[in-house]
């Protein structure tokens, strides 16, 4: 009798139990498991109290492709009566570097005019027209000759140490609170939060796994991948406004704007940016000569105009200016027309051919993004059992819940009457009948 290996009549089953927990994972988020991003980012839906402080918003992140040194995320809230991000107004210091471009006739030693340095690359080696070689510089691109308005030829002016200035400024910001502990990002070097808005609605988030230091510099890793959207990317902090229970309308959407591209972004160790599409488009500059010599041949004044300005075909403008713009944009899912110059994002693939007259083409991106919610539960803090008012009814079925395995309290927070403890245990039954019987404080649940 052939000998055959237990083994083999168990892989159907371990694959079989493989497939039902990454379903499962899949459809605890809600998500289309026919489909494969590169990168999702999603928030996850939560639940508070009314009333409750430090409530944590988590943002969620799936990635199989590389590993994310860095990020940027602008969170928002749909609904200001709602909540509202922690956020603190702080004073930050931070160093302008200047240029002076500019002295004094009368005195050559007292400038008089300067500009702001910033970071450029500028390339120190070429190989023909390629650059092979650069070095980041402080400094600024001196313009040498125009062309009406643009500038056709410059020179990189470098910002030179004992010579150009350099001030501390201060600066207002609302820093938002954030929690990273047991997050994807906790020991990362630099993260920053900053409300744009100054209203705790908003909260940008900027973070970097490593800030470049002299040697002996430690690394800092990146988030390592594949990522199953498991442990929280990050977690922010805001707090739920009082709200009477019989508001009906009692969740508000967590929302992640990625309209803005410098305001989402994910990048890899060498700085590469993930899942961005970059594009060459024509830019067209139009200029009427004011004044011509020579025959219409030389132009001593030329005016930069509109293309709406232009004299009609045949004739046109005077002159053309044709150059290109390097554009960036997310690899989203999106539904075009045929001609791909009209595009709906985010959309899913099943909307799609109901678009533009019936005609819409799908295009299945490379990152995925995801709204979350925050909802506010109803009930008083101390109504256990689910009826009004608080009695020695409340009091058994807490008894009966922890210790004798009955039924939970169809809002768990409601029992944990002892200042928000965290944990509903034999404390929260004491200080119950200290407020019942003994004239002890009145419960106090997570911000109720």
């Amino acid at each position: 009798m052939p000998y055959r290996p237990v083994v083999s009549r168990l892989r159907p089953i371990i694959c079989t139990v493989f497939l039902l927990i990454v379903c499962s994972a899949g459809m605890i988020h809600g998500e289309d498991m026919t489909r494969s991003y590169d990168l999702e980012v999603f928030v996850g839906d939560t639940t508070g109290s009314s009333g409750e402080q430090n409530s944590a918003i988590s943002i969620y992140l799936k990635n199989y492709t590389d590993t994310i040194a860095g990020f940027n995320l602008w969170i928002q809230l749909s609904r200001p009566d709602i909540m509202e991000f922690q956020t603190n107004l702080d004073i930050i210091e931070y160093e302008v570097h200047y240029i002076y471009t500019e002295w004094d006739p009368g005195d050559p030693l007292i400038p008089i005019d300067s500009v702001v340095a910033s970071p450029y690359w500028v390339c120190t080696d070429w190989s023909g027209p390629d650059c092979i070689d650069s070095v980041s510089m402080l400094g600024y691109y001196k313009c040498l000759e125009y062309s009406g308005d643009d500038c056709i030829d410059s020179v990189f002016v470098e910002w030179v140490e004992g010579v150009d200035p350099v001030y501390t400024e201060l600066k207002e910001a609302f820093v938002g609170n954030i929690d990273t502990v047991g997050t994807l990002v906790q020991g990362w070097e630099m993260i920053t939060t900053r409300s744009l808005t100054e209203t705790g609605q908003d909260m940008l988030i900027t973070a970097f796994a490593d800030q470049a230091g002299p040697p002996p510099d430690t690394r800092t890793p990146g988030i390592g991948y594949p990522q199953y959207g498991v442990m929280p990317l990050i977690k922010i902090l805001g707090d739920i406004f009082p709200m009477d229970d019989t508001v009906t309308n009692r969740t508000a959407s967590v929302m992640i704007n990625a309209s803005i591209i410098d305001y989402f972004g994910f990048s890899d160790e060498e700085g590469n940016s993930i899942g961005v599409i970059s594009e060459d488009i024509e830019h067209y500059t139009y200029f009427m000569c004011e004044q011509w010599l020579v025959q219409d041949e030389v132009c001593m004044y030329w005016n930069r105009v509109m293309e709406s300005e232009c004299p009609p075909e045949p004739d046109g403008c005077d002159s053309v200016h044709v150059d290109t713009i390097l554009h960036g944009y997310l690899d989203v899912d999106e539904c075009c027309n045929p001609a791909g110059d009209s595009c709906i994002r985010e959309i899913e693939e099943w909307q799609c051919p109901d678009q533009f007259d019936g005609t819409g083409v799908w295009h299945a991106g490379s990152i995925r993004i995801v709204y979350g919610s925050i909802t506010v539960e109803t009930g008083t803090c101390g109504e256990i059992d689910g009826v009004e008012g608080i009695n020695i009814l409340d009091i058994v079925y807490l008894i009966n819940y922890k210790y004798k395995g009955g039924p939970p309290p169809e809002n768990l927070n409601m029992a944990d009457v002892d200042n928000c403890s965290g944990d509903i245990n034999i404390l929260d039954v004491v200080y119950l009948i200290n407020y019942k019987y003994k004239l002890g404080p009145d419960p106090s649940c997570c911000g109720k």
